[in-house]
């Protein structure tokens, strides 16, 4: 048995089609870190919630982790991609250079697939690319924690910035609209012009936010192909 052979997980849901390979959130101490941080994404990570959940989905991420960040794959074992779009760390994120030295090797074993990497390691990924050349068949997506703050310029060797925006609850927006008033100013007809308020805010949230990130990647692609739209923007579920 080849003790190198990486876990490639198939895509469900959202990710329908497009397979990935990954690795563990929950060892990673990046992830950690950046999971205590409530005013970013990284707080409300679903891979933290997904394998607290899914123990066997565990190790095999864990083996991955550990073969993607220990020493470089040898050549013959990195996997062989029959896809046309793949991506890498839909769990994880970057550990080291050696994790992305392996990722560039499988985009170079594989020139016919292309490869989307998401990734908030821009640190990593300067270091590795000021002195190695990046893969044609690799686009590189700076995912921006920042909440509410999509970023335009491009960080050195990226091609595209993923963001997120937060869409109010009812409750939240009615709060906020409420705070400065006393229980005797809240009268049925300033209810009524909040709720009028906030369902013009929902209609129109996708269009004032430029909202371009609502489908299934299978059906969207923007992230797996080089075009000329280079800031993604989804809104927080």
């Amino acid at each position: 048995m080849n003790t190198q052979t990486l876990h490639i997980s198939k895509g469900a849901f959202k990710l329908e089609m497009i397979n990935s390979i990954n690795t563990n959130t929950l060892t990673n101490d990046y992830c950690i870190k950046q999971k205590e941080n409530t005013e970013i994404i990284c707080n409300k990570c679903y891979s933290f919630t997904t394998l607290n959940f899914r123990k066997t989905m565990v190790n095999v991420l864990q083996k991955n982790s550990n073969l993607l960040s220990t020493s470089l794959i040898e050549w013959d074992n990195l996997p062989r991609i029959f896809d046309l779009y793949f991506r890498f760390s839909s769990h994880g994120e970057l550990i080291n250079e050696i994790h992305i030295e392996n990722f560039n090797n499988i985009c170079l074993k594989n020139p016919k697939t292309s490869f989307t990497l998401w990734t908030k390691r821009f640190d990593i990924v300067k270091k590795f690319y000021d002195n190695n050349n990046k893969p044609s068949n690799l686009i590189l997506i700076y995912s921006n924690p920042k909440l509410d703050k999509p970023l335009t310029k491009l960080p050195k060797y990226f091609d595209k910035t993923f963001n997120n925006i937060v869409k109010f609850s009812f409750k939240k927006y009615y709060n906020q609209n409420t705070m400065f008033f006393s229980k005797e100013e809240i009268t049925k007809e300033l209810k009524v012009k909040i709720k009028n308020d906030y369902d013009n805010y929902i209609n129109t949230f996708d269009k004032d936010n430029n909202i371009n990130c609502f489908q299934k990647c299978k059906d969207c692609l923007l992230c797996y192909t080089k075009n000329n739209v280079t800031t993604i923007i989804e809104k927080v579920k």
